[in-house]
């Protein structure tokens, strides 16, 4: 582990691994395709592919159609809520957004702390270099350098190169998990998600996690129509994933004839969304030397919804005490403040351990 004492400036986006990132994608794919080979396991292609400079502009062209409503609900959600929660947090807080994509949704966040004249630091996390100088660059427009109270900057790296650098970080911090990012998992990988940051957090940090908690069988229209209602733009998203992969690959694995684009939503063990691949016919990896068998299913972008009860006992086993909840009014989308549990928290019944998680 390396810690990296540099701090961005304001405006600033600087590496804290992201120009590495590049093999680690590659490799990260490989291990996928040969597991599904070797194994007939159902691999889960890596979701950088999906991310890169091209593939993050259709995706926030996604959000914002009027049917994502994830996207509205959360923005909303800050409108309403956004002094109450800031009211939890000290001045001169620095916020990490885990996975930060566009800022429009952030930016709603950052207006409460300039309305309460609290000075803040806002660090945009993410694996795309250009949305993170754009999109700070956008920020810049409405938090200028002079006269602002928040400062804004960027970190171009992974969650785990996230981690190693926010040792560094000696004033009390926020960790933001917008739109359902750690948590968008089954269970026991969404809660080591959880624990994975709760083990770096100090007593005074606060970790502010997204989650969607719209569930079947109630929700389904609306579920289903977020992701179907702009079924050009989710082409277009994975097509751009597939020539990625290509490129990756330094060859052509995956033409668009050859895999069949399916989708279904999932009501156990939680409420999922599930988009996959299923190949048509068989597909040869020249350099990897194998066959992907036809009929082989390929998942890739999946969103799970947890309710209140499962996040609930989610954080409580991750050793985070929720100290606020706020939702929109109409949705089952909420936002959770979180803090290390300590001796004065009471002891919960989801404290009880997990089996396949220690």
């Amino acid at each position: 582990m390396h810690f990296i004492s540099e701090s961005p400036g304001h405006g600033e986006v600087i590496d804290i691994g992201g120009s590495a990132m590049y093999g680690k994608v590659g490799d990260n794919l490989r291990r996928a395709l040969m597991a599904a080979n070797r194994h007939g396991e159902m691999p889960t292609l890596p979701d950088e592919l999906l991310y890169d400079d091209i593939g993050l502009a259709i995706w926030n062209e996604i959000i914002f159609k009027e049917e994502f409503y994830q996207t509205h609900e959360e923005m909303a959600l800050f409108d309403a809520h956004g002094a109450d929660i800031i009211s939890r947090v000290k001045p001169g807080v620095t916020m990490i957004d885990l996975g930060a994509g566009d800022t429009r949704k952030v930016e709603r966040l950052l207006a409460a702390f300039e309305a309460a004249q609290m000075p803040a630091k806002y660090l945009a996390l993410d694996i795309s270099k250009k949305s993170l100088e754009d999109n700070i660059g956008g920020l810049l427009k409405t938090h200028s350098a002079s006269g602002c109270n928040v400062k804004c900057a960027g970190l171009w790296g992974t969650f785990e190169d996230g981690k190693d650098y926010v040792q560094g970080i000696k004033t009390p911090r926020l960790f933001l998990s917008l739109g359902s990012v750690l948590c968008n998992d089954p269970f026991l990988k969404a809660l080591a998600h959880l624990k994975s940051w709760a083990q770096i957090m100090r007593p005074d940090d606060l970790l502010l996690v997204g989650m969607d908690g719209h569930l079947l069988p109630k929700n389904k229209d609306k579920i289903w129509a977020a992701y179907h209602s702009q079924d050009d733009l989710y082409r277009e998203f994975f097509i751009n994933g597939f020539d990625h992969a290509n490129k990756l690959a330094g060859e052509t694995w995956f033409r668009e004839e050859d895999w069949g684009f399916e989708a279904q939503l999932e009501k156990e063990p939680t409420t999922r969304h599930r988009f996959f691949f299923r190949a048509q016919r068989d597909v040869k990896l020249g350099k990897l030397g194998c066959v992907i068998a036809k009929g082989q299913e390929l998942d890739w972008f999946d969103s799970h919804k947890h309710g209140l009860e499962n996040v609930q006992a989610m954080c409580s086993k991750a050793g985070l005490s929720i100290i606020g909840i706020w939702q929109p009014d109409g949705s089952e989308f909420r936002q959770y403040l979180l803090k290390i549990k300590d001796k004065k928290d009471p002891k919960e019944d989801a404290d009880s351990g997990v089996s396949g998680l220690s």
